[in-house]
């Protein structure tokens, strides 16, 4: 019975020898991933501020392109009531 008493305390120790390796490896793991979780969410963080500043640089250009469409939509009108005057004068 001694020789199978030694077996069994050995798978025993084994089997803790394991354990303790496996909470050691998932603690290891879960460190891990908190970490690459923390430096995802930097990074989306970073993006979204990348995505605002993008957004506002996009918003002044729409208005500033709004205001020379105006502009030139303006100056297209001057020019055509220039080029009608100019005809009824020729007309004369």
């Amino acid at each position: 019975m001694a020789f199978g008493s030694n077996r069994v305390k050995a798978v025993k120790q084994k089997i803790q020898v394991l354990q303790q390796c496996t909470t050691r490896c998932t603690k290891s793991l879960k460190q891990e991933a908190e970490t690459e979780v923390t430096s995802l969410n930097c990074h989306i963080q970073l993006v979204k501020e990348e995505l605002d500043q993008a957004q506002g640089c996009l918003a002044t250009t729409l208005q500033k392109l709004k205001r020379t469409a105006d502009k030139s939509e303006r100056a297209m009108k001057v020019i055509e009531n220039r080029a009608l005057k100019t005809e009824e004068k020729m007309e004369l």
